[in-house]
Protein backbone atom coordinates (compact mmCIF):
# COMPACT_ATOMS: atom_id res chain seq x y z
CA UNK A 1 0.00 0.00 0.00
CA UNK A 2 1.18 3.45 -1.10
CA UNK A 3 2.17 5.64 1.67
CA UNK A 4 1.21 9.73 1.24
CA UNK A 5 2.14 10.90 4.68
CA UNK A 6 5.35 12.36 3.61
CA UNK A 7 3.25 14.78 1.66
CA UNK A 8 0.41 15.55 4.18
CA UNK A 9 2.27 18.56 6.38
CA UNK A 10 3.30 19.96 3.18
CA UNK A 11 -0.61 20.88 2.80
CA UNK A 12 -0.66 22.71 6.10
CA UNK A 13 1.64 25.45 4.75
CA UNK A 14 -0.50 26.08 1.55
CA UNK A 15 -2.51 28.79 1.77
CA UNK A 16 -6.14 27.32 0.25
CA UNK A 17 -8.95 30.46 -0.35
CA UNK A 18 -11.46 28.15 -1.67
CA UNK A 19 -13.29 27.54 2.23
CA UNK A 20 -14.31 30.01 4.41
CA UNK A 21 -13.32 28.69 7.35
CA UNK A 22 -9.99 28.29 6.20
CA UNK A 23 -9.60 32.01 5.27
CA UNK A 24 -11.00 32.73 8.57
CA UNK A 25 -8.19 31.14 10.41
CA UNK A 26 -5.44 32.32 7.93
CA UNK A 27 -6.40 35.86 8.31
CA UNK A 28 -6.38 34.90 12.78
CA UNK A 29 -3.31 33.07 11.99
CA UNK A 30 -1.82 36.03 9.90
CA UNK A 31 -3.23 39.03 11.79
CA UNK A 32 -4.59 40.85 7.93
CA UNK A 33 -8.04 41.34 6.69
CA UNK A 34 -9.39 39.32 3.60
CA UNK A 35 -8.46 42.06 1.31
CA UNK A 36 -4.72 41.39 2.31
CA UNK A 37 -4.68 37.67 2.37
CA UNK A 38 -6.05 37.66 -0.81
CA UNK A 39 -3.24 40.05 -2.24
CA UNK A 40 -0.53 38.24 -0.64
CA UNK A 41 -1.83 35.24 -2.03
CA UNK A 42 -2.41 36.61 -5.59
CA UNK A 43 1.07 38.09 -5.65
CA UNK A 44 3.47 35.64 -3.96
CA UNK A 45 1.39 32.47 -4.41
CA UNK A 46 -0.14 29.87 -2.06
CA UNK A 47 2.83 29.36 0.42
CA UNK A 48 2.43 30.58 3.72
CA UNK A 49 5.93 31.26 4.31
CA UNK A 50 5.97 33.53 1.18
CA UNK A 51 2.41 35.08 1.92
CA UNK A 52 3.80 35.97 5.65
CA UNK A 53 6.62 37.61 4.22
CA UNK A 54 4.72 39.42 2.12
CA UNK A 55 2.39 40.83 4.72
CA UNK A 56 5.23 41.88 7.12
CA UNK A 57 6.94 44.26 4.02
CA UNK A 58 3.47 45.44 3.65
CA UNK A 59 2.73 46.72 7.50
Amino acid sequence: MFDDSATEGDDLLIINLDYEWERRNWMRWLHCSESELRLAVETMGPDADNVRRFLRQAA
